[in-house]
């Protein structure tokens, strides 16, 4: 049985199919959540996001943590 369906990995393929739907780019998202930009690039490329960045992001991205790490979002 696969438990580890929440890998940092997909999270980033969920945020990064989240930010191409919504056409955001990463400095635009970065300066709206204050995210630092070369942190949200690590954190796109396959490092594990922080609870409040997921946060940051679902709020700006219009959508919610659950639907980023949910096993079908990516």
């Amino acid at each position: 049985m696969d438990t580890n369906h929440h890998t940092p990995q997909r999270v980033a393929q969920a945020v990064a199919a989240a930010m191409e739907a919504g056409d955001w780019s990463e400095k635009a998202l970065a300066d709206a959540t204050g995210i630092p930009r070369v942190t949200l690039r690590r954190r796109l490329a396959g490092s594990a996001f922080n609870v409040a960045e997921l946060a940051a992001i679902a709020a700006v991205l219009e959508t919610t943590v659950t639907a980023l790490v949910a096993e079908d979002a990516a």
